[in-house]
């Protein structure tokens, strides 16, 4: 059964609101194009508009009895390495804190479970130290954000991410070592909450080698993600690698994802508009994140 679906980051009921509820962005060419005090300005303008749009999109999320996954874009450039930015240089900073707990009690009053996808360039498993830096000081950022706008220090508000490293070479347990080494590194923020995801690629991890090497070695929860086990699965039936990945939540309620292929499309890993058919669950209780491109529109069944 799925308990509660999952709207990621682009609520686009709030685009058509007028005026239009948007993340905003900026590059690091647009922040080093302007004085420092002047870039300052307008990225705290940004951040406040995005912690606005985030604050929306959780309530509409609990208007409708729908999970949130938060937008990794909420702060652009604040763990950028060339622009070091501390949120007491900002002007606005009053108005950010206030912002935060503006975010926190649309939380609370909403009862919505938030999570976070990181983006892909989060590696642990790397062999590159300013990687593994980079990776860690991205994490901790998004971990601090969560627990300050008081979501559970668990896997009821979980981080999800790739382990990003090829199963290629039987090199299986080198890059579980060398995940496990920086994932110590963490922030409790983070190592509380971090979950793993299987992949869609034929050199990437299955749900059975995260099970194996990751929830038998280190107790981390997987994210069964029904297209990536569809496009790569070794053979392991889904049901088999579903009740594999139930498991390892460890009594919480899992948060998998779920996505079809564009249909006709010679690239199954598409995401496809808008849901066909609802998964199944295995006589289960989940929530469940749909990955379409027409996001809270898509999932009318």
């Amino acid at each position: 059964m799925i308990r509660n679906k999952g709207v990621c980051c682009i609520v686009l009921a709030l685009e058509e609101n007028d005026p239009p509820l948007k993340f905003r962005t900026m590059t690091y060419k647009s922040f080093s194009s302007l004085t420092r005090a002047e870039a300052l300005v307008k990225l705290g303008g940004i951040i406040l508009n995005n912690l606005l749009v985030t604050e929306k999109a959780i309530e509409y999320c609990g208007i409708h009895g729908y999970n949130y996954r938060l937008s990794s874009n909420i702060f652009p450039l604040m763990t950028y390495d060339k622009t070091r930015i501390i949120f007491e240089e900002f002007l606005q900073i009053d108005e950010i804190v206030e912002g935060f707990d503006k975010v926190k009690h649309a939380r609370e009053k909403c009862d919505v479970r938030l999570s976070s996808h990181p983006d892909q360039f989060n590696v642990l498993a790397s062999e590159n130290d300013d990687a593994v830096t980079r990776t860690i000081i991205e994490l901790d950022f998004q971990g601090w954000f969560m627990t300050r706008i008081g979501c559970s220090l668990d896997y009821n508000s979980p981080i999800n991410i790739h382990v990003n490293r090829s199963l290629g070479g039987g090199n299986h347990f080198i890059v579980r070592d060398l995940f496990y080494k920086n994932f110590h590194r963490l922030s409790d923020n983070v190592k509380k909450r971090l979950v793993l995801e299987n992949d869609d690629k034929s050199a990437g991890w299955t749900v059975k080698a995260l099970y194996d090497y990751f929830y038998h070695d280190g107790d981390t929860p997987i994210t069964f993600d029904y297209l990536h086990h569809k496009c790569h699965n070794l053979g392991t039936p889904e049901e088999e690698a579903f009740a594999m990945a139930v498991q390892s939540w460890q009594g919480h309620t899992p948060l998998f994802h779920y996505s079809e292929s564009i249909p006709g499309d010679k690239n199954p890993r598409k995401h496809a508009d808008y849901v066909q058919a609802l998964p199944n669950t295995y006589n289960t209780t989940i929530d469940l994140d749909f990955e379409f491109k027409m996001k809270e529109k898509s999932f009318s069944l």
